[in-house]
């Protein structure tokens, strides 16, 4: 459709949700001057898929696999928090050993979804050798998970007290060799990104969201952090053994674009 602008016709155009640039969750209302973007109105909701109903048919142990669905940017870190709400529920406390190996995951799979983020970010402004830079590592992790219980993506992982599987010493030595050489990796992709003009003219200053916008938002994680809020859930109320370990809520004050990739690049 086509509005009356003060000098030109707008266009109003709907961007996704059935669109391969918005994987099915995001639509997005433009407005157009030509090929101009006066407006962009996102509408969210678009991934909810039943998930309670589904619910309502499972137990606690066979819901794990629709929590794979829920978020398939990390599925593996869904199954450690569907099962850890379960048990709060049950008051069942686990054995140390499994507390630490679903840190261990989590983290794994933190990292794999800021390498999909920051990835396909670089991608989407022009970066594609830092998109494979970042792709690679994270099919590193897609093997370190497919040892560990034989899926690469729907992990379907934790159990009620436990998990389906322990860690064994070959998913432990993968592990290790990816520690090992994954900061280089790392460091590689800043020098990349972090001063490239290209990248930095596109990212600073862009999609700003102040830090008292961002609360009354209810943004959480790297958004919330990147508007300059130190809140982190592993920190602020921790969970397994995360208040045994030693780490940095890192944070940046511009609330832009640039802010949230240093966010989850750090």
């Amino acid at each position: 459709t086509a509005e009356q602008g003060s000098e030109n016709y707008l266009w109003t155009l709907n961007f996704g949700p059935q669109h391969p640039a918005t994987h099915t969750t995001l639509r997005i209302v433009l407005k157009l001057d030509g090929e101009r973007v006066v407006e962009a109105i996102p509408d969210i909701g678009y991934l909810h898929s039943g998930f309670e109903k589904i619910g309502e048919h499972l137990n606690y142990n066979q819901y794990v696999t629709v929590t794979d669905r829920m978020n398939y940017i990390s599925p593996i870190a869904n199954n450690v928090a569907w099962h850890g709400a379960v048990e709060k529920l049950m008051g069942i406390d686990l054995t140390p050993r499994c507390k630490y190996v679903r840190v261990i995951i989590a983290e794994l799979a933190r990292i794999s979804d800021h390498l999909l983020s920051t990835g396909a970010m670089g991608l989407d402004v022009g970066a594609f050798t830092f998109f494979l830079y970042a792709f690679y590592q994270r099919e590193r992790i897609y093997d370190i998970l497919e040892t560990l219980c034989g899926a690469r993506f729907t992990t379907s992982y934790t159990r009620v007290g436990g998990a389906s599987q322990d860690m064994t010493p070959q998913v432990i030595e993968k592990i290790r060799a990816f520690l090992q050489t994954f900061p280089n990796t790392l460091n590689d992709m800043e020098r990349l990104l972090n001063r490239n003009r290209i990248f930095v003219d596109r990212m600073a200053g862009v999609g700003h969201i102040t830090a008292e916008k961002a609360i009354d938002l209810g943004l959480t994680g790297p958004t919330l952090r990147g508007s300059g809020v130190a809140r982190d859930l592993r920190r602020d109320q921790p969970y397994m053994f995360y208040d045994q370990v030693d780490f940095d809520v890192i944070t940046r004050n511009d609330g832009d674009c640039y802010s949230r990739y240093l966010v989850r690049n750090t």
